[in-house]
């Protein structure tokens, strides 16, 4: 069965848990690259990294994540950026092409254009 597994800061990881997500807790970047590096090994779902650590790893570490097949893993937005419309449309996009290699857009009525 897939999961989806949070890679998130102590004080973060609460919230994912009480909305059904299995969370895992990091107290620095260090600690994450550890984390993760272990959930790499394990998991087969879906790892959404606390955007501040995603950013973070280092280009080898990046490299590894960005060629795996399994798991995804993927930036979670840390919330604490004030963004407009068009700029969270255009990093959820980012993401979405990440994710399937390609570019989904979809109109106002929500039909794939």
């Amino acid at each position: 069965m897939t999961r989806l597994v949070v890679l998130t800061t102590p004080e973060l990881a609460l919230g994912y848990r009480l909305a059904g997500a299995a969370a895992r807790e990091a107290d620095s970047a260090a600690d994450a690259v550890r984390a993760l590096e272990e959930l790499i090994e394990h998991e087969r779902g879906v790892i959404a990294v606390h955007e501040p650590y995603f950013h973070g790893l280092d280009r080898s570490l990046r490299a590894r994540v960005d060629a795996l097949r399994e798991p995804l893993v993927v930036p979670l937005p840390a919330g604490d950026a004030v963004e407009s419309a068009g700029e969270r449309r255009e990093r959820l996009l980012r993401m979405l092409w990440q994710a399937v290699g390609y570019e989904i857009t979809f109109d106002s009525e929500g039909r794939s254009a």
